[in-house]
C-alpha cells in the first residue's frame, strides 16, 4: 500500500537518491549531463532539502510503500498561486498511480490553504508534459530561463481547483 505522509529529514537520503535516478532517467536526453549535475547540486543539497521540510512555509510529501520512497513532491506559495516545484517518481514505480495520489494531495493541502490554481513548470520536452495534461493542467505560457550558463525551456503549467 502507497502512503503520502509529510517529509522529515530521515527520507532527505532516500530524496536526494531518488532525484539522481529520475533526473538521469527522465532528462537524460533533453540537457546535457553537465546541466543536470549542476541543477542537481543546486536543488538537491543535503542542506537545501533539510531548510525546505522544517520551514512551515513549504510543502514536502513522499510516497512510500513499506518504508521505501517511491516518489516525492514539494509545493510552496508563489505569486498567490500553489507552485509546484518537485513532484518526482522513481521511473521503476511510474505508471502505479504514485504521481497522481502526490498531485491529488498537493490539490487538496492548496484547497485547504484556499488557493485556486496549482502552477508548476516543467521542460518543454518533458513527457511529464503529457501527464499534468491529462489531469488538467494547461499550458499558460512558454518561457526561457537562463541558470547561470544554461537555459531552461519550459513551459508553465497552471489548474484551477
Amino acid at each position: 500500500m502507497i502512503i503520502i505522509q509529510k517529509a522529515n529529514k530521515n527520507h532527505i537520503n532516500a530524496i536526494i537518491k531518488l532525484a539522481k535516478e529520475t533526473w538521469q532517467a527522465t532528462y537524460c536526453n533533453i540537457i546535457s549531463q553537465e546541466q543536470i549535475d549542476y541543477m542537481l547540486n543546486l536543488f538537491y543539497s543535503q542542506k537545501r532539502i533539510e531548510e525546505q521540510i522544517i520551514d512551515d512555509s513549504n510543502h514536502f510529501l513522499v510516497a512510500l510503500e513499506e518504508d521505501h520512497l517511491l516518489g516525492y513532491c514539494h509545493s510552496f506559495e508563489k505569486n498567490g498561486h500553489y507552485y509546484v516545484s518537485k513532484i518526482y517518481v522513481h521511473p521503476l514505480a511510474q505508471g502505479k498511480g504514485i504521481g497522481q495520489l502526490l498531485l491529488n494531495n498537493l490539490e487538496k493541502q492548496a484547497s485547504n490553504l484556499q488557493f485556486s490554481i496549482l502552477e508548476l513548470n516543467v521542460n518543454r520536452h518533458n513527457p511529464a508534459k503529457d501527464f499534468y495534461l491529462k489531469y488538467g493542467f494547461k499550458i499558460v505560457q512558454t518561457i526561457d530561463i537562463p541558470l547561470d550558463k544554461f537555459w531552461l525551456n519550459d513551459y508553465i503549467m497552471q489548474k484551477e481547483i
